[in-house]
């Protein structure tokens, strides 16, 4: 069995007041714990605005906030930090080939990912923007292009993250998403580190800023 990197990971996203919150991807000798415990909180529902309303992942247990990451990673002795990992996005994103590469990839990751393991409940796309924490309109393909059937949309809920396809001009047996103007084709996953990671590496973090969905 290969032992996993030590590091710490987002948990959870809270569109209200706390933003991600991290935890490390493991459990770790009571020991260490005790060193790095003044900087972690243990998180409950009664802890956030509107209950878990707002929040995407799993906000229970012991969190960080992002200002104490380095705080807890230096106590750790962790290599693979936040700022690492974020220094290497950079870094591609600073030359318009790796940019694109990386984005493609990501892509690839995230279709795989969603049509291998995502289930597609019936929904309605109101529903879940009224419900939602936040929505990635990667390019703004989505606001323009939506009456054309056109682009995609991630929506971060607090029951997991969807990729939603414009299918509106296609194959309506294909659509598990009602809309008003037709329909399109959703998948859902829990949230995890990982994918977070590569959708917002995907999307730049855009979010949707068209007609309201609800």
């Amino acid at each position: 069995m290969v032992e996993r990197e030590l590091r710490l990971e987002t948990k959870c996203y809270d569109a209200n007041d706390y933003g991600y919150l991290y935890g490390l991807n493991q459990k770790i000798p009571d020991e260490e714990f005790e060193k790095v415990k003044p900087y972690m909180r243990k998180f409950g529902r009664k802890d956030f605005a509107d209950g878990i309303i707002k929040v995407t992942g799993r906000p229970e247990g012991y969190r960080c906030l992002e200002k104490d990451v380095p705080k807890v990673e230096k106590i750790l002795n962790i290599r693979n930090t936040l700022e690492r990992r974020r220094n290497n996005v950079d870094k591609a994103f600073s030359d318009p080939v790796e940019k694109r590469k990386l984005q493609d990839k990501s892509l690839n990751w995230i279709i795989a990912l969603f049509q291998r393991g995502g289930t597609q409940p019936e929904q309605s796309l109101s529903r879940l923007a009224l419900h939602s924490t936040k929505i990635y309109d990667p390019n703004d393909a989505f606001k323009d292009g939506r009456e054309d059937g056109e682009g995609t949309l991630f929506i971060y809920t607090p029951h997991g993250m969807w990729y939603i396809i414009n299918n509106t001009h296609g194959d309506p047996k294909k659509n598990n998403v009602e809309t008003p103007d037709g329909g399109m084709i959703g998948y859902r996953l829990m949230y995890e580190d990982n994918l977070d990671s590569l959708i917002r590496i995907y999307s730049e973090e855009n979010e949707y800023s068209g007609p309201r969905l609800y």
